[in-house]
C-alpha cells in the first residue's frame, strides 16, 4: 500500500470526528469515561471551542478541547472525585469549575455524564436563548422539551433515541434550526452522508450564517475525499468566525490532505504540493495563534505533514506519540512498520546528505 493512501486509512479507521476531538487517554487499567456538554451563560453551546482540563487530587491529568456539539470526553478513568474546569475567553463567560464523582462499582466499563454550565463575565450581559450568531428564533415550548431531551440522550450516547427526538421536535416546529443542525451531525456520524447533506442543506436555507453548518459540510467532503471544496468550505466557516481556532484546524487537515493527493511526478505537481503545504503551516500558525498553542491537528495528520514537507523524523515521532497515547489501538502493528520505514528514509536522508 503507498504510505499516503496508508496514512489516509489509518486516520478514518480511527474515528470520524478525530480532527475534532481532542480527548486525552489514562492508562490501561483505567476504563471508564466521564464526559458532559459545556452549556454557555445563554443556555445554548459556545460558539468556539472550549478547553477542558481534567484534575485530579490537585493535580493535572489531562485537557481537551469541545467539540463541534460543545461536548468533552476523557476516557480511561479510574474511581475518584475528578475537578472539571473550563476556561474563560475574557469576552462573555467566566473560567468555571464543577466537580464529578467516578464512583464505580466491579470492573466494567461505565459512563458518567458531567455538564459544565459556563457564568456569565462580570459586567457582561447574557445573551438570550436562542441566539446564534444573531440568529433568533422564537420556538414553541414543546420543540424545545423535544429538543433538550434529544441532547441528554445524545450525552448518554443513546444515538438512535436521540436522533427520533431531534426529529420530534423538527415535527412541531419544522424550521428548527438547532434541531435541524443536530440531525445533520448525527446523520454524518452515522455514516449517512447524503442524508446529512440533505439536512444540513435544510438548515442553511434557514440560516445560512452559522459556521458549523460549514464545519459539518467540510467533514463530509473530507470523508468523500473531495479536499479541494472542503478547503474552501471551511475557509467560510473562518470568514464566518474568525476567531475559532477549530476553522483554520480544519482548514489545514483539509489542505495536508489534498497535498498528499498531488502527482508529484507531473509538470508542476511538486510545486503544487508545496504552495498547498505552505497555506496549510499558515492555517497551523492561525490555528496556534488563536488557541494559545493548544490546538493542534491529530498525530496521524502531522505525520502526514512531516513525511510530506520531507521530515521523516519529525513524521516518525508524531506515529510514535499516536502509539504511545493508544499502545492497543488496532492498527498499531501497521503504524509501527511505518515508523521503521520513516525512521530508515530519515537515515538515508542524513547519510546521503553532504
Amino acid at each position: 500500500m503507498h504510505p499516503k493512501e496508508f496514512t489516509r486509512k489509518i486516520f478514518w479507521s480511527s474515528a470520524l470526528l478525530l480532527l475534532l476531538i481532542f480527548a486525552a487517554r489514562a492508562n490501561a487499567q483505567a476504563v471508564h469515561t466521564l464526559q458532559g456538554r459545556v452549556i454557555a451563560p445563554d443556555g445554548l453551546q459556545p460558539q468556539s471551542p472550549v478547553r477542558v482540563t481534567l484534575t485530579f487530587s490537585g493535580r493535572q491529568l489531562y485537557e481537551t478541547f469541545t467539540d463541534l456539539s460543545g461536548r468533552y470526553s476523557f476516557t480511561g478513568l479510574s474511581k475518584g472525585t475528578y475537578q472539571l474546569t473550563a476556561a474563560g475567553d475574557d469576552r462573555t463567560f467566566e473560567t468555571t469549575t464543577v466537580y464529578a464523582e467516578v464512583s464505580s462499582f466491579g470492573s466494567a466499563p461505565q459512563l458518567f455524564i458531567q455538564d459544565i454550565q459556563l457564568q456569565p463575565l462580570r459586567g457582561k450581559p447574557v445573551g438570550q436563548a436562542g441566539v446564534v450568531n444573531a440568529f433568533v428564533q422564537d420556538i414553541p415550548k414543546a420543540a424545545v422539551q423535544a429538543f433538550e431531551r434529544a441532547r441528554k440522550l445524545e450525552a448518554e450516547g443513546k444515538n438512535d433515541a436521540a436522533l427520533a427526538q431531534f426529529n420530534e421536535a423538527i415535527r412541531i416546529f419544522p424550521k428548527y434550526f438547532e434541531a435541524r443542525l443536530s440531525v445533520g451531525n448525527q446523520l454524518l456520524k452515522s455514516g449517512r452522508f447524503n442524508d446529512a447533506i440533505a439536512e444540513l442543506d435544510r438548515a442553511r436555507e434557514i440560516n445560512p450564517n452559522d459556521e458549523r453548518l460549514y464545519q459539518s459540510f467540510g467533514l463530509i467532503l473530507m470523508q468523500q475525499k473531495n479536499y479541494a471544496v472542503a478547503v474552501a468550505v471551511f475557509a467560510e466557516a473562518f470568514r464566518l468566525n474568525p476567531r475559532n481556532p477549530l476553522n483554520p484546524l480544519m482548514r489545514a487537515t483539509a489542505l495536508i490532505y489534498q497535498a498528499s493527493t498531488v502527482d508529484t511526478s507531473s509538470s508542476g505537481g511538486a510545486e503544487q504540493q508545496r504552495r498547498l503545504l505552505s497555506k496549510a503551516e499558515e492555517a497551523l500558525s492561525q490555528t496556534s495563534d488563536l488557541s494559545g498553542g493548544k490546538m493542534k491537528p491529530d498525530h496521524l495528520t502531522l505525520s502526514m505533514f512531516f513525511s510530506l514537507k520531507g521530515e521523516f523524523g519529525r513524521a516518525a515521532a508524531e506515529l510514535e506519540e499516536f502509539l504511545r497515547k493508544s499502545p492497543y489501538a488496532a492498527n498499531s502493528d501497521a503504524i509501527r512498520a511505518e515508523v521503521k520505514r520513516l525512521r530508515d528514509k530519515d537515515a538515508n536522508k542524513k547519510t546521503s546528505s553532504p
